[in-house]
């Protein structure tokens, strides 16, 4: 039976306590008004007892430092009862409203700390510590809730009120206040403050909508924290010029010590209307103020003991005197000299670098390997030099420390070949006149990349050569960091040096995607010198050992790539890349698979200037999309905050590099309204979301900026979701009023409205402000014609002198082909050379290597280089989801300027038409696999396919050479293949349309491979394929020159052969083996060889000299000689019948008549011997 609950519990026990809750403030809390604010106060329920605070008017941050009493409240059961189960807290958070009943925000929980009568109040536990809780308004977040709760034991034989039943130690309350009935927080509970000041830069205000049906004209913005004001100027016409008169203003407050309990700050923006009315447009609040919060740095006292090392540094010598040491103290010590460069970054206070390069001898070498070292005092060594440290950049890339403090030379060698390193010794072999295989295949290696360097034409390259060459470093980069991730357990052979992934793996030509320099030791004479660690651990750089120094740092970057472990890369190359072979000849440029503003070195550009968005209207909870409709314009500007006043030994600068005691905002660009040349480069789209029923687009492009707007309809391209636009749009717009640039893909339809794909929206005021000078990228090379002309009007000697001017660093000092800027010294090439190719000085070179270097000046930063970056589209419809992505890039040109030169030619490359011509002449020991009807021998009925756009496209076959008894076929046949060619893309154009109700053709690229196969006729079932080679015409093994030297050796793809391309060579003929998979599907078998010629030729000589198909005119290739035993049997049955009786069984007849022949000799002799002697016996 189940037991029946009792009606009634007896308690024997009760106790009775005080609740102390105080209430310090709020943060984030839902808007519950139009407004977009709300009227807050909060009410605490424990037990059958509530209480209340004071209410706040219009904010979501409230301060209301208030402590509410809860006198007397009586728990049944003991106090281990209790403590067991503490009571559970309720504080929920209303809106005020004027009429009707207030509105619900939220709800949070708490649990109280209690103290018992016997406990002590005093630190840690009591008194109790503020905390932030949650506040949920169902499932939703709706807020913060900064307090603390705390339940004291009273005794039971208190008199005179509740205080004088606390327990002895905690402090009675003081009742009566200046604040009236409201008692502030307790001094020990809240929390200390200390004197702060906020700066505030007003810089304007963007997008504003309408309010109340009427445009926001006089906006006004108050910037409010911790009670305190700080009000801008008001603008008087919005629509002329929204930004402030007087962009910095400052305000003192108080503030907590610890960040955790900082009040929130909040942007109001009012409207100031006719009459006196203000108008409230839009609310913004910061809830964490440590992106705004600056900690001054203090210089620290000098600590050299020799002049030219820097701080922190120590020399420390080894037990082999010729090894120094340079060590970091409290850092990590690398062998060689080499340092640390987390630990130096740390001490520069610049940003680790996380991102290894792959050039870099990346495996640590094991403990015990080096000699022991001993630090020494400064004193040992009396000579060191390290005041001047000499870095070479070559034009290949490899990792970088970052440079060294004090006076740095950066050297840029010229165009020198580098220095090779001596041969390793190889074991001597008997016969060593004669050359190895080995020897063979690495001569054919070189000779192969010989063959694919040889004829680079600069004329013929554009920045379609520079963005494929830098997309392929981009893929292999990643492809790299892949394979590092998944493949790093691998058995790699480190010495396999031409089945590894090719050196380049930065997106700029010459250095690393930070400008980073390769790491080395620094030798007497001053030359940065290479250590090589190979897989094993062992040092190639000592002097000892078998390794060798590198005094090239070119040629030591080179030989620690080929060291480094690197996975096998097998197979035919990729086909964008004849540049990724030769990285050192095109000048690449940077790809960001990213918004540039979230490139982690240029922090969205928002080092003094910010974008808070303005929300007004009642917060229903439903996230971004509530969010998005609830902006109402924009406030830019920004602030920071900072203990006042400041120390007087400071070594930090402000953005302007200006002394922070003068305003962090010192030294400001004119706001004033700007016009500005922009030009917005939309290179590609990639991966469209589908618009129309085939799964397919038909995108163009919308540009916006302001009042500008340039719609590409007519251009649309047809049934494509990766479009290449290639399109260059030119605008002349005014900062601020038109600074939003907006990119939008529509995609074109035959009937209807046109649908929006995606748009993405770039924000130009913020970039052309920025330090990081976003305006125009810096290029890799400076040159003056070409495929790479300086598209920038400023040239980098201008550039360079005014960085230095407005960041107010010392220089540029160019003397002797040096450059000197700050404590930093670079150097480079002197001379540039013209379109007629003479040579004249110039220090565009060497300013220009200082640009790419200016993060290592002091109070420099890094520059944005010369790039295209990727930006995701999404439809407002479907915010959140991407549509796709475009690649893009925009330059911008004061108008005041000097005009910049024509635009860079972006548009797609058009085709160039060819016509591919391949003879098939014969075949050769082509496998049989038919059997003679009459005499069972083996034959095949040989003919040739072969195609290049595809087997439904331009499939041609030959004639058959029937009954081949030796696998010899006779053709003298001509393929004719016309064709639409890419040569920067190395691919095949192919137009199309897709069906016979398609509007439009559709258009695809495929490599240039020429597929040919042999096959078995039969006439009454399917052929039977025999073997197939495809050749890429623009790198395919050259023919053999006769049947015997073909051989299966010939289709390697490990850079054993050489490989030629035919649009170098035009024409050529050779033997080409077939191949086909054998029975078991693993090995590759030689089925046949074929004897062909190929001629290409462009489509003017095509018409000059024209070929007919086949053997037809014009220009008739003579028939085949072909043997008399090639017929078909059922068709010719007497030619059948005659090689049978006069061909194949000749020899049995004659055979077989000669012995017939003796045979009726021998009856006749038989037969008539009897009776011929007989006639003589007797005489007849």
């Amino acid at each position: 039976m189940t037991a029946v609950p009792p009606k009634f519990i007896n308690y024997l026990e009760k106790q009775r306590f005080q609740l102390r809750a105080h209430l310090y403030q709020a943060r984030s809390l839902v808007g519950s008004d139009s407004s977009g604010l709300s009227d807050p106060f909060t009410r605490v329920l424990l037990a059958n007892q509530c209480r209340s605070t004071q209410v706040i008017d219009e904010t979501l941050s409230p301060t209301w430092d208030e402590m509410l009493i809860f006198d007397e409240i009586i728990m049944y059961g003991t106090i281990d009862d209790v403590l067991d189960n503490l009571p559970m807290i309720v504080i929920e958070v209303f809106d005020q409203d004027t009429v009707g009943k207030s509105e619900f925000i939220g709800r949070a929980v708490a649990n109280p700390v209690l103290k018992t009568l016997h406990e002590p109040y005093e630190k840690p536990d009591f008194p109790p510590f503020l905390e932030w809780f949650g506040i949920y308004r169902g499932q939703n977040p709706a807020g913060e809730l900064l307090a603390a709760f705390e339940l004291l034991q009273l005794s039971s034989m208190g008199e005179g009120g509740p205080d004088a039943a606390l327990p002895p130690g905690v402090p009675a309350l003081d009742r009566t206040t200046d604040r009236g009935p409201l008692i502030p927080v307790p001094r020990g509970i809240r929390p200390i403050l200390s004197k702060h000041r906020i700066e505030v830069l007003f810089w304007g205000m963007r997008e504003m909508k309408r309010l109340q049906l009427t445009h926001v004209d006089r906006p006004r913005v108050d910037v409010e924290c911790a009670g305190k004001t700080v009000t801008s100027t008001v603008i008087e016409n919005c629509k002329k010029n929204p930004n402030f008169s007087q962009p910095v203003k400052t305000i003192e407050v108080d503030l907590p010590e610890r960040e955790i309990y900082c009040p929130p700050i909040t942007i109001r923006v009012v409207d100031c209307r006719t009459f006196g009315r203000f108008t409230l447009v839009g609310t913004h609040i910061i809830n964490s103020i440590q992106k705004f919060r600056y900690i001054p740095k203090v210089k620290k006292k000098e600590r050299r003991s020799l002049p030219g090392i820097p701080d922190g540094f120590s020399l420390t010598a080894s037990s082999n005197p010729q090894d120094e040491l340079l060590k970091i103290d409290g850092g990590q010590q690398h062998q060689n000299g080499d340092i640390n460069p987390d630990v130096q970054n740390a001490q520069n206070g610049q940003p680790t670098n996380t991102n290894a390069d792959i050039n870099q001898a990346t495996q640590p070498k094991p403990e015990g390997l080096g000699p022991p070292s001993l630090h020494a005092s400064p004193a040992l060594h009396p000579n060191a030099k390290l005041a001047e440290v000499v870095i070479a950049l070559d034009a290949s890339p490899g990792p970088r420390q970052p440079l060294m403090k004090d006076s740095t030379v950066i050297e840029v060698p010229s165009s020198s070949p580098p220095h090779k390193p001596d041969e390793a010794s190889t074991p001597d072999t008997p016969d060593e006149g004669k050359e190895s295989k080995k020897d063979k295949d690495a001569d054919n290696k070189k000779k192969s990349k010989k063959d694919d360097k040889d004829g680079l034409d600069e004329s013929t390259l554009d920045w379609w050569s520079k963005y494929f060459a830098s997309k392929e470093a981009l893929r292999r980069e990643q492809q790299r960091k892949q394979e590092e991730q998944g493949d790093a357990g691998n058995d790699i052979d480190a010495l396999d040096l031409d089945n590894q992934i090719p050196d380049t793996l930065t997106a700029v030509s010459g250095a690393t995607s930070d400008g980073q320099v390769p790491n080395g030791d620094v030798s007497a004479d001053g030359t940065a010198t290479l250590h090589v660690i190979n897989e094993t651990g062992s040092n190639k750089g000592d002097m000892g050992g078998d390794g060798k120094k590198f005094k090239n740092i070119a040629t030591g970057v080179k030989i620690a790539n080929k060291l480094s472990p690197k996975p096998h890369r097998k197979g035919k190359k990729s086909g964008i890349a004849a540049m990724k072979d030769q990285p050192e000849e095109i000048v690449q440029i940077t790809i960001y698979p990213c918004e540039l503003e979230q490139v982690p070195q240029f922090n969205g550009f928002r080092e003094w200037l910010h974008t808070f968005e303005l929300y007004r209207g009642k917060n229903t909870g439903e996230g971004a999309e509530d969010n998005e409709s609830r902006v109402v314009g924009k406030f830019k500007g920004s602030m920071m905050v900072y203990k006042w006043p400041l120390p007087d030994d400071i070594e930090d600068s402000t953005p302007f590099g200006c002394d922070p005691q003068f305003g962090f905002f010192n030294g400001l660009p004119n706001n004033d309204p700007i016009h500005v040349l922009v030009r917005v480069y939309v290179v590609k789209a990639n991966d469209l979301h589908p618009a129309d029923m085939n799964g397919k687009a038909d995108p163009y492009l919308i540009i916006h900026l302001g009042k500008h707007k340039v719609n590409d309809k007519e251009n649309y391209v047809s049934k494509q979701l990766n479009p290449t636009f290639g399109k260059c749009f030119e605008f002349e717009a005014t900062f601020p009023q038109e600074s939003i640039l907006t990119v939008q893909v529509f995609d074109w339809d035959l009937v209807g409205v046109d649908d929006l794909i995606g748009e993405t929206k770039v924000d130009l005021e913020n970039r052309y402000y920025s330090r990081h000078r976003a305006v125009c990228g810096i290029s890799e090379e400076y040159a003056i014609h070409g495929y790479n002309t300086w598209r920038d009007p400023m040239k980098p000697t201008q550039i360079l002198g005014k960085l230095c001017k407005d960041f107010k660093v010392d220089g540029p000092h160019f003397t002797h082909g040096k450059v000197k800027v700050g404590d930093r010294t670079f150097q480079g090439k002197q001379d540039i050379e013209d379109e007629n190719g003479h040579k004249k000085p110039t220090d565009e070179h060497i300013a220009l290597e200082a640009l790419k270097h200016w993060d290592d000046v002091p109070k420099g930063c890094k520059l944005v280089a010369e790039h295209v970056e990727t930006r995701p589209l999404y439809h407002p419809e479907k915010p959140g989801i991407e549509q796709g992505k475009v690649e893009m890039w925009v330059d911008m040109f004061p108008m005041d300027m000097p005009s910049p030169g024509a635009p860079v030619d972006i548009s797609p490359r058009k085709p160039k038409k060819y016509e591919l011509r391949c003879v098939i002449w014969n075949t050769d020991d082509v496998v049989l696999e038919d059997d003679a009807f009459f005499t069972g021998e083996k034959m095949s009925d040989i003919y040739v396919k072969g195609w290049l756009k595809g087997s439904q496209d331009d499939l041609q076959a030959t004639d058959i050479h029937y009954r081949s008894l030796t696998g010899e076929g006779n053709f003298n046949w001509r393929f004719l293949f016309p064709f639409d060619y890419l040569a920067a893309e190395e691919k095949i154009v192919i137009s199309k349309k897709e069906s016979l109700f398609s509007w439009d053709e559709s258009e695809y690229k495929i490599p240039p491979r020429l597929n040919l196969q042999v096959w078995d006729a039969d006439h009454f079932s399917a052929d039977d394929f025999l073997g197939a080679v495809t050749l890429d015409l623009n790198r395919f093994p050259r023919g053999a020159k006769n049947a015997k030297q073909c051989n299966l050796g010939m289709l390697k793809t490990d850079g054993t052969v050489p490989q030629v391309s035919l649009f170098k060579l035009k024409r050529i003929k050779g033997w080409w083996p077939f191949a086909a998979k054998g029975e078991n599907e693993e090995e590759t078998e030689l089925t046949g060889k074929v004897e062909a010629e190929l001629h290409l030729m462009s489509e003017e000589e095509a018409e000059k000299s024209p070929a007919g198909l086949g053997r037809n005119e014009p220009d008739p290739l003579d028939k085949p000689n072909r043997p008399d035993t090639s017929f078909i049997s059922f068709l010719n049955p007497m030619k059948a019948l005659k090689y049978l009786v006069c061909v194949r069984f000749r020899c049995l007849i004659i055979k077989a008549t000669i012995m017939a022949l003796l045979t009726a000799i021998l009856v006749l002799f038989m037969y008539s011997m009897p009776g011929y002697t007989v006639k003589k016996m007797f005489g007849v």
